[in-house]
């Protein structure tokens, strides 16, 4: 199965179902269902201090969860902003944290800061039917490339 390397907390927060936008530079063809795999490298810092200290604890290198890549679309600061709600408080490896409701699902303090930017722009790629894996599947990165092959077991 083709899995998107996505690094952490962001993951993490598909694999739970609370983000089901993932932005990238560049749009995507529907590729129906993927893995979603937590990348091996270093967490993503964000701009909440709750989120950066529980990610430490977030597993990397493994394949967390599958999910449909239904579609991809450009969407601006200006969208962004108009997406800004109250956040919700959602559980995480058993980490209490708060977040923008779904589909965002990212901290608040980094939603804001894009929707500030005149500058920022990207695609979301949509993701639907997130399935967490009741055991994460481990991975070896081999290039730098943003997706790896991997088997994932039919129990899962």
């Amino acid at each position: 199965m083709q899995c998107l390397i996505i690094q952490q907390p962001y993951a993490s927060l598909i694999a739970f179902g609370h983000k089901r936008w993932e932005f990238r530079s560049y749009e995507t063809k529907p590729k129906a269902v993927i893995g979603i795999a937590a990348s091996p490298s270093s967490i993503l810092g964000t701009h909440n201090d709750q989120l950066n200290l529980a990610a430490r604890t977030f597993p990397r290198g493994v394949i967390l969860a599958t999910a449909e890549l239904v579609t991809s679309f450009y969407i601006t600061n200006k969208d962004l902003a108009g997406l800004i709600s109250d956040t919700v408080e959602v559980n995480i490896h058993g980490n209490k944290l708060r977040t923008l409701p779904e589909p965002i699902g990212e901290p608040i303090e980094d939603v804001k800061l894009a929707a500030t930017n005149p500058n920022w722009s990207s695609y979301a790629w949509q993701l639907d039917k997130i399935k967490i894996l009741k055991e994460p599947v481990p991975f070896q990165k081999i290039s730098q490339s943003t997706w790896v092959n991997v088997e994932i077991p039919m129990n899962q």
